[in-house]
């Protein structure tokens, strides 16, 4: 698969989108270097824009559309045809021309979120999954699917405002998969009643970053 890769203008536009509607990954992901930092905003763009599927539209054809539209703009990927006019779908063009994600991994994520959207149960939502695709992106040889395991479900649900019990004690991970996983370290913020502000969750990351303690 060929593509021209995409601008700093379609970066800057996904960058900007995914602050807005994801700003707890965009902080992590601040700390990758570049191109990692470029393939982060690529994997959690095509994220998002699966995940507002439920804020969008409430009836189940309508969305079983969006998600078809995904599948097969995927599928046209893997098949080496040129990216749709679409500044994510490009993006992701260029992250399976220079990652080991595939299409295949990223259509289970399609196939996750359309089964949350499908049951109205966010807890269905593939949080664990796409962090262990975000450390794949960041350092390829590394694992931290036990962390992940252990990390996700309360860091997503802390993060919908559901109540739990749970309070994992922190992990520490190694530097290079740190800009995949800071994030997690803001699930002590989402457990206050009052919700954390920019500055606070901005702080919480980068001692996550610094320190390795998530």
């Amino acid at each position: 698969m060929s593509s021209t890769p995409p601008g700093p203008e379609i970066w800057a536009n996904i960058d900007r989108r995914l602050r807005t509607g994801d700003e707890d990954r965009w902080l992590s992901s601040r700390y990758a270097p570049l191109p990692a930092r470029h393939h982060l905003v690529a994997f959690y763009g095509f994220c998002w824009e699966l995940a507002r599927v439920r804020l969008i539209v409430t009836e189940p054809a309508l969305g079983a559309i969006r998600f078809q539209w995904w599948r097969d703009a995927l599928d046209e990927l893997a098949a080496g045809q040129p990216p749709r006019a679409h500044d994510v779908v490009a993006a992701v063009a260029e992250l399976l021309e220079k990652t080991d994600v595939t299409a295949e991994k990223l259509q289970s994520v399609v196939d996750a979120y359309e089964n949350a959207f499908e049951d109205g149960d966010r807890s269905l939502e593939p949080e664990a999954q796409i962090a262990s695709l975000a450390v794949q992106i960041v350092h390829p040889d590394t694992s931290a699917n036990e962390i992940i395991a252990t990390l996700a479900p309360v860091f997503a649900a802390r993060r919908r405002g559901e109540a739990v019990t749970e309070s994992p004690a922190p992990h520490r991970v190694e530097p290079t998969i740190r800009p995949a996983l800071a994030h997690f370290r803001l699930r002590k913020l989402y457990r206050r009643a009052v919700p954390p502000g920019p500055l606070a969750k901005r702080l919480c990351v980068l001692r996550a970053v610094m320190s390795g303690r998530i």
